[in-house]
């Protein structure tokens, strides 16, 4: 009897055991599925919460119109260059809210003197939409707009009498600036991300010349390139 009982909790014991084997290899699978787990940590960057910090330069065909002293309107295309830096963090998961400060420099036309250069700096609160395509690439767009303030300086030639002598000219600015954009951003790591995209910026403000006392309308519409580092937290 007691031989007998002892087989049969043997029997039962292995039973157990087989059926128990399957179910152990199906809890594996997603512990051995290592692109899941990649892709999930990779993905966490656009958890909500999370907080970023970058840097971000761009390069435009500038095309500008701006009134001159004498009453005319001067348009040209010139070089446009700028320089941001960037805090943001997710509200919501994929979309980001933060703001950008930054360093613009143009060229801005002037009667028939020299062009001036325009050195500005530049405040946007901003928002950006990411969405991942791969493990490491990403697509986002944004937006931002906010206000602009700086000056310019140019050599002019002022007449005296019968006499001329060259005078530097300066200008104070303020005016709104905007841009939009589209990009793609590559991950090398979980917290660093290299981005590269296409912005238009557009900038509407006035000038106050030190030689007179009115001020003169600056209008500027810049398509260019951007590239920049971020690193979320």
């Amino acid at each position: 009897m007691m031989k007998h009982l002892g087989r049969l909790v043997s029997l039962a014991t292995l039973t157990i055991l087989l059926s128990a084997r399957p179910a152990a290899a199906q809890q594996q699978n997603p512990f051995e599925a290592g692109d899941f787990s990649e892709r999930d940590r990779l993905d966490s960057a656009f958890r909500t919460g999370r907080w970023n910090v970058g840097i971000e330069a761009s390069f435009a065909r500038t095309s500008a119109s701006n009134e001159l002293p004498s009453g005319r309107v001067a348009s040209d295309a010139t070089l446009f260059l700028r320089a941001d830096g960037s805090v943001g963090v997710m509200v919501v998961k994929r979309l980001e809210v933060g703001a950008n400060i930054g360093l613009l420099v143009r060229r801005l036309n002037r009667d028939d003197e020299a062009a001036a250069t325009e050195t500005a700096m530049t405040i946007q609160p901003m928002a950006r939409y990411h969405l991942p395509m791969t493990d490491r690439f990403s697509t986002h767009v944004q937006v931002s707009l906010g206000p602009y303030f700086g000056g310019s300086t140019r050599d002019i030639t002022v007449i005296e009498g019968d006499q001329q002598r060259r005078a530097e000219e300066r200008t104070r600015t303020l005016g709104l600036i905007t841009s939009t954009g589209l990009g793609v951003g590559y991950r090398v790591s979980e917290g660093l991300q290299v981005r590269f995209g296409v912005d238009m910026t557009w900038l509407w403000g006035r000038e106050r010349l030190s030689t007179r006392d009115d001020s003169l309308r600056v209008t500027t519409t810049h398509v260019g390139t951007s590239a920049g580092l971020r690193y979320f937290f």
